[in-house]
């Protein structure tokens, strides 16, 4: 019946193929009309797989702002001459390292506001200014109760008579008029006990300031913080830039090389790994894409063939934009790519009426030999990307509605369009090309191949559970030559196992967060006095809710009593006078002293420069908040650390590795379940096409003999899965089911009729494979490690799943067909 549907549909388009074709323009535009209303979101998160801790997380990660800060490391020559006598640097050689640093900062400009939002590692004196400034205004909420103690021993007589001996001594020195606006101010000197609680922002205790520069203790080292302007996701700006930035850096580096400028960061991982994929692609998909027209035009002898074999592909394609449109108007971007390449099965469906036809002749044998084997194939390999919608992921939901709708579309446009465009002469089918003979060869009949295959069977049921899922993401990056040497420069920096540790407090409103971030820096404070950990950066001990302001107003106002003030002004001018200060010589003093303190907003903060506060709190819009705090320890610290907090509510400890391989690595339990879901529902449409338990059996157990060999083969030579292969291997899987299907129905043939040759059906698959093998698996020559672990799973899941159709699955037809026919 369905042959005669195509039959039939055939001989109506000759008949009026005007009608035929000014039909199908139509289609196509409407389609594409649809297609190009669709939204496109591009979001690497709408991979994860969704419930609730991780919709939770994402939540929070979506609020705070990981600032991916470049680095830009002058590093000085490490030759003895250029050292002191303890491996420093000496002050020549840190002032040339100032010295190509403001050169730098100076050049730099230009590429200001467009690529650049700020620069930090200079701190200017007028910066310096402004921030004592405002800690002097707001005196009160920079002091802890350790400093209260510190004041009650100040303010004594004796204490109070020594203090101000100091000052004196001070003013008459050389910095004395640098100095005196600051040491009248404030005699006490409690400014500088406010002035602590700013080092937990600091970057680490390795490192010093000189002349306004943050340079590391060795003197080697100087760095600059740089943060972009334009968004992450920006991949032409982020290139332009970091070109831009090299330039830059080869412009100002001295031509003796006795300083080296690196930069590292994010955006550099970035673009590298971009160029890396590109350039892999071009060539080596350049290359095995010409080979295959080469090979496709010789085989069919017609130059249009590669031209023809797309059309149902592009119309699947496109078909299944425009029937998302309808249903959810938006589709990820991430789905949309990796469907792509998905789509290379649509092929098989082109090359499977190509060879028949070629072979036949007869449109009428055509239709009968493969029409219901392709609607067949189709339809389970479509079956098994629906399947995706088990799977709790935005883009991996998409990516299954997307590329299963193509699927089934393209296998019937491969039977509509093909035949209307391909016409093959009659003495071109008696060709007898060595893709015909490979297909003539009884892979059935080679021990060789039956005995290899059994023992990769039976060592991949042995081992295939123990193929790993590589959760490190990290290890799939490209690191060129460039990075890899501005990583080891800053590794001298810092210590060499450190790890750092996210530490996000989170609430409903700025106070619940500010609160909770309160309770962790006090935690973490008491840590690093353990030495628990190394160092640490928080704005704990700054940004205060308005609750915890008010309680540290009342503190300063119950400690500064009438007496105790009365006291202290009448011990300081009877003391200044001893040393000759007047009267009114600290007036300013007691102003601040008597000053009626009030709590202050989180927009005061931002004023100042050196009050990062925007990269420590957040808020998503919605009134959720979230304030940062970041740790670094030992590795092997981290457990021990993380129990400290174990019962700490509205806090998230996030190791940023790790993260990646708690969000990613989940799919390797989803995709577990995929496949037993693809395998039950594959099963169940076969037994509703073929209406019989053995054929269903005879097909679907080739399948998943293939995917035990292929893990025991990945388990031998050590690969992994990865959140790219894996998906691929879907992609595998869909040509293991196309590969099945197409043996069963030529093997009942062969049963039907004994001169019935398989030839033609295993001409098509061996051509599917050439295909294959020359676009995926010619990614074997590419230098990204991620675009080098697709091409593994492709041919060895490829190979694996032709030879096991070519081998086994005639011995498993003869085996269970021989069996009495009231056991189905």
């Amino acid at each position: 019946m369905i042959a005669r549907f195509f039959i039939n549909t055939f001989q109506k388009f000759q008949q009026y193929k005007i009608i035929g074709f000014l039909l199908l323009l139509i289609f196509l535009l409407v389609a594409s009309f649809g297609a190009f209303q669709l939204n496109f979101k591009e979001d690497i998160a709408a991979l994860i797989p969704k419930n609730e801790k991780a919709e939770e997380l994402q939540k929070i990660l979506n609020t705070v702002d990981f600032s991916d800060k470049i680095i830009v490391n002058f590093s000085a020559e490490s030759k003895p001459q250029a050292l002191n006598s303890f491996g420093s640097a000496n002050k020549n050689q840190k002032d040339e390292l100032v010295k190509v640093a403001q050169q730098f900062l100076d050049s730099i400009v230009k590429l200001q506001p467009a690529y650049i939002e700020k620069i930090q590692g200079k701190v200017s004196s007028d910066e310096m200014d402004k921030t004592y400034a405002f800690v002097q205004q707001n005196l009160p909420l920079f002091l802890a109760e350790e400093d209260y103690k510190t004041l009650e021993r100040r303010i004594t007589k004796d204490s109070l008579a020594a203090k101000l001996k100091g000052v004196y001594k001070s003013l008459l020195s050389p910095a004395g008029s640098f100095t005196k606006k600051y040491l009248l101010k404030d005699p006490l000197q409690i400014t500088p006990l406010g002035l602590e609680k700013l080092k937990q922002l600091r970057v680490g205790e390795e490192y010093q300031l000189y002349q306004n520069f943050l340079l590391a203790n060795s003197g080697r080292n100087l760095l600059l913080f740089i943060s972009p302007s334009f968004q992450k996701n920006d991949a032409e700006k982020a290139e332009e830039f970091v070109e831009k930035l090299t330039e830059l850096s080869i412009k100002v580096s001295p031509k003796n090389n006795s300083i080296k400028i690196h930069s590292f960061g994010s955006v550099f991982y970035s673009v590298a790994n971009a160029k890396r994929i590109k350039a892999d692609i071009q060539w080596t998909l350049g290359i095995a894409l010409s080979i295959l027209l080469v090979l496709l035009i010789y085989f069919y002898r017609k130059i249009y063939i590669p031209l023809i074999l797309f059309l149902p592909s592009i119309f699947g394609a496109i078909s299944a934009l425009a029937m998302l449109f309808v249903f959810q108007q938006e589709i990820s971007l991430i789905a949309l790519g990796i469907g792509a390449v998905l789509l290379g099965i649509s092929l098989d469906y082109g090359l499977h009426v190509l060879t028949h036809y070629r072979n036949y002749t007869d449109i009428k044998k055509l239709y009968q030999e493969v029409s219901s084997a392709i609607l067949m194939s189709s339809l389970t390999t479509a079956t098994a990307f629906f399947c995706l919608l088990f799977v709790e992921s935005e883009a991996l939901n998409d990516l299954g509605v997307f590329a299963g709708i193509s699927v089934i579309i393209a296998a019937v446009f491969s039977l509509l369009l093909i035949p209307q465009f391909y016409q093959p002469k009659k003495q071109i089918a008696q060709k007898n090309t060595f893709i015909d003979r490979l297909a003539s060869f009884p892979f059935e009949k080679s021990n060789i191949l039956l005995i290899v295959l059994g023992i990769a069977l039976i060592f991949g049921a042995v081992n295939f559970y123990k193929v790993g899922f590589e959760e490190n993401l990290s290890s799939l990056n490209y690191e060129p030559k460039s990075l890899q040497q501005a990583k080891e420069e800053l590794s001298t920096i810092t210590y060499q196992d450190q790890k750092t540790l996210y530490l996000i407090s989170h609430g409903n409103s700025l106070s619940e967060a500010l609160a909770t971030n309160a309770l962790v820096t006090k935690k973490i404070n008491d840590l690093q006095e353990k030495d628990e950990i190394l160092s640490f950066s928080s704005v704990g001990g700054l940004v205060l809710s308005r609750e915890q302001q008010l309680q540290k107003l009342k503190k300063w106002d119950n400690f500064w009593s009438t007496d105790r003030k009365k006291t202290l002004q009448q011990n300081l001018i009877e003391e200044g006078k001893k040393l000759g200060f007047k009267a009114s010589t600290f007036s300013d003093f007691f102003e601040k002293i008597n000053q009626n303190y009030q709590p202050i907003s989180l927009a005061a903060y931002k004023v100042n420069p050196n009050f990062p506060v925007n990269e420590f709190i957040s808020e998503n819009g919605n009134n959720f908040h979230t304030v940062l705090s970041s740790v670094k320890l030992s590795e092997n610290k981290i457990e021990a650390f993380k129990t400290h907090f174990n019962n700490q509510k509205n806090l998230t400890i996030i190791d940023r590795q790790a993260l990646n391989q708690n969000l990613f690595g989940g799919l390797k339990m989803h995709f577990n379940s995929l496949i037993l879901y693809s395998f039950g529902a594959i099963f169940l449409l076969l037994l509703v096409f073929y209406k019989n338990i053995r054929l269903s059996l005879i097909t679907l157990l080739p399948i998943g003999i293939t995917w035990i060999i292929a893990m025991g083969m990945m388990y031998l030579f050590n690969i992994q899965f990865n959140i790219f292969n894996v998906i691929i291997s879907t992609f595998i899987f869909g040509l293991g089911v196309d590969y099945s299907i197409f043996v069963t129905n030529a093997l009942r043939h062969k049963q039907k009729d004994e001169n019935y040759k398989l030839q033609t059906h295993k001409t098509s698959i061996i051509l599917s494979v050439f295909t294959t093998l020359l676009g995926m698996g010619a990614l074997i020559f590419a230098v990204h490690p991620a675009l080098k672990s697709v091409a593994i799973i492709s041919i060895i899941g490829i190979l694996t799943a032709v030879l096991v159709s070519f081998c086994i699955q005639p011995f498993i037809f003869k085996l269970l067909m021989n069996f009495p026919k009231n056991n189905d």
